[in-house]
């Protein structure tokens, strides 16, 4: 009587015949069993990676930009998001300040590898788009999302690229944030007053009788508070200073 066909799992092939005891031979080869291995290793990895947010994950998080675009970071919550499936909003972000974190991160795109006038530009692109967001950024204790990671390695790297150390790229990263978001702050500030209704040449107009008389020198006040001018008049000169070499210590 002709023996059984043990089929290989992987190629197909007679496997050979079964042991007499213990299971039986499941591949006809070690090359088998390796690639069976590898498949199985890699289809794990693949089910392990993190799932996309769903659609009804993206709608919350575009709502919650929508609703601090237009009534300020305050009012966004849960319950304002959400509406009558606040459990669902709980079950997705768990808090108010990992929906901020996740709001955060949609918003600032890990910037390409650039020039330090280019990446300061594009974040105060975000800033204009977004005036809300320094003041969830402009802290000791932002949310440390990857792309607020990534924005602040892309700047350290091209301090690090003008020949500066890693200790000193980071001081001088800190510097120039702190000018950018400085800045951002009286955007942030002009929006607040511009949704209530008071414009910055109406504000003048009734501050200017209390201005001591060399203010008349300055010239009549604009019709508008030009903050892309003065950010990138400022930024000019910061960039000077910051990516100036350290002076050498004076001999003692």
């Amino acid at each position: 009587m002709e023996p059984s066909r043990n089929a290989c799992l992987e190629c197909g092939k007679d496997a050979g015949a079964p042991a007499r005891t213990g299971r039986p031979r499941r591949y006809c080869s070690r090359s088998c069993q390796s690639r069976a291995y590898r498949r199985r290793r890699d289809h794990g990895r693949l089910a392990a990676t993190p799932r996309r947010a769903t659609p009804k994950t993206g709608e919350l998080v575009d709502k919650a930009i929508a609703l601090a675009d237009a009534e300020g970071i305050s009012a966004v919550t849960l319950r304002a998001v959400a509406g009558a499936s606040l459990a669902d909003a709980r079950k997705v972000f768990g808090s108010r300040d990992k929906l901020v974190a996740t709001m955060v991160q949609r918003l600032l795109t890990p910037p390409v590898r650039g020039t330090l006038k280019e990446l300061a530009e594009a974040e105060w692109a975000a800033y204009r788009a977004h005036p809300w967001l320094v003041s969830v950024l402009a802290s000791t204790r932002p949310p440390l999302v990857p792309a607020v990671l990534d924005t602040a390695r892309a700047m350290i790297d091209a301090f690090a690229d003008l020949g500066f150390d890693p200790p000193t790229a980071l001081s001088r990263y800190l510097a120039l944030s702190a000018y950018v978001q400085g800045m951002a702050l009286l955007l942030l500030a002009e929006h607040k007053e511009t949704r209530v209704g008071r414009t910055y040449r109406a504000w003048w107009a009734a501050e200017a009788r209390r201005l001591p008389p060399w203010t008349g020198e300055l010239g009549g006040p604009p019709e508008a508070a030009d903050l892309d001018t003065w950010f990138r008049d400022g930024l000019d000169r910061v960039l000077d200073g910051l990516t100036r070499p350290p002076a050498a210590p004076t001999p003692g």
